[in-house]
This record gives structure tokens, C-alpha cells and sequence, in this order.
């Protein structure tokens, strides 16, 4: 179950992730430890985005 959301999380967010290290994506750079690190780093990217997005959006509403 962990290991499908994961594998859609990685697509949905344009990752290029295999299922194993021997199913390599089109561009093969990254083990799958590696990719499973870098999708890691990604995810936090994104969640420190939606943060700020939603701090702005509050700050608008609260000074309207």
C-alpha cells in the first residue's frame, strides 16, 4: 500500500522512480534509494510551498 502511494506521489509530481533498481525510468541516473531520497526532498519542497501559500492567503484575508 505505502509503496503504490509512493510510486503515485513520484508521478504525480513529475518523478522519474522504478519499481526496482533493475526497472529503470527513461532517464536512468538514480538508484531507487536515491530516487526514493530525492522524491523525499521534493515532497518537502512542495510542503514548504503550500505553507507559505497558505500564510500569504491568510495574511490577505486578515487585512482585508
Amino acid at each position: 500500500m505505502l509503496k503504490s502511494l509512493e510510486r503515485i506521489w513520484a508521478r504525480a509530481t513529475g518523478h522519474l522512480m522504478g519499481s526496482t533498481d533493475s526497472d529503470k525510468p527513461d532517464v536512468p541516473i538514480l538508484t531507487l534509494k536515491e530516487a526514493r531520497i530525492a522524491l523525499y526532498l521534493k515532497t518537502f519542497w512542495i510542503v514548504i510551498h503550500v505553507i507559505t501559500c497558505l500564510f500569504i492567503m491568510a495574511n490577505v484575508v486578515r487585512h482585508w
